[in-house]
């Protein structure tokens, strides 16, 4: 992607375009570079909210890896939306859902910031790895939008890849996410361009910290937690009652 360059990495054509072209890829990459804990921090994402009641979203779900969680958590009944706006992965995510033959599971092809629910429809939102892809301003609307689509007691959980606040844990790890994730994806015939994002948007996202007083601000409860040396984070928040 030789636009990335140059054009805004948060804008809707960008996101959309990079993860329809890193969609037959994305899934294989992402647990081999991950050395296997991609799928580990899938599963902490859900369960940090296997408490909540049965009306589920997944959001900015890509081609629906947390499924095989949310079964686990829930049971093959439960009701589950999964939210993306790159028709690739919505394809990706559908197969999914069918060759787990879940009836009560819908994708939706929508944005995040802008999903067409009622009110209060959710009682568990979740999503892994998605933040990093929204702006600041998305960052707003997303947590707004969040609040809104909740019921009151609801609990959601999003976990990203973020920049260690130790440097002797930050060297290393901008070594391995810039140019070991790209290697990666380029054995398994991804673009190693496409996977150098990787590292631009852990480094402008920083951690799920920078983005706390978003969901404060739009009325949850929440709390961010540090995973594996501060590789990941984690906010884990409530919708009062």
């Amino acid at each position: 992607m030789s636009e990335s360059l140059t054009e805004d990495i948060h804008s809707e054509r960008f996101v959309k375009l990079l993860f329809d072209e890193m969609s037959k890829s994305y899934g294989i990459v992402n647990l081999f570079s991950s050395l296997g804990f991609a799928y580990f921090w899938r599963r902490v994402t859900v369960r940090a909210v296997r408490m909540g009641g049965p009306m589920v979203c997944d959001v900015m779900a890509g081609g629906g890896e947390c499924l095989c969680h949310a079964i686990s958590a829930y049971g093959r009944d439960l009701r589950i939306d999964l939210v993306d706006w790159s028709s690739v992965m919505c394809g990706k995510a559908q197969a999914n859902v069918d060759r787990r033959q879940l009836k009560n599971a819908r994708v939706l092809e929508e944005n995040a910031l802008t999903i067409p629910v009622n009110d209060a429809s959710y009682d568990t939102v979740y999503s892994a790895f998605g933040l990093k892809t929204l702006s600041s301003a998305e960052m707003e609307k997303f947590s707004v939008e969040l609040y809104r689509v909740m019921k009151p007691g609801g609990v959601f959980s999003f976990l990203e890849f973020s920049v260690p606040r130790s440097a002797w844990i930050r060297r290393p790890f901008r070594l391995y996410v810039e140019y070991y994730v790209p290697f990666i994806g380029q054995i398994f015939l991804g673009n190693p361009d496409n996977y150098r994002m990787l590292w631009r948007y852990t480094k402008a996202f920083g951690s799920c910290r920078s983005v706390l007083s978003n969901f404060e601000a739009a009325g949850f409860d929440v709390e961010c937690r540090d995973l594996f040396l501060g590789t990941a984070t984690q906010l884990v928040g409530r919708k009062p009652e």
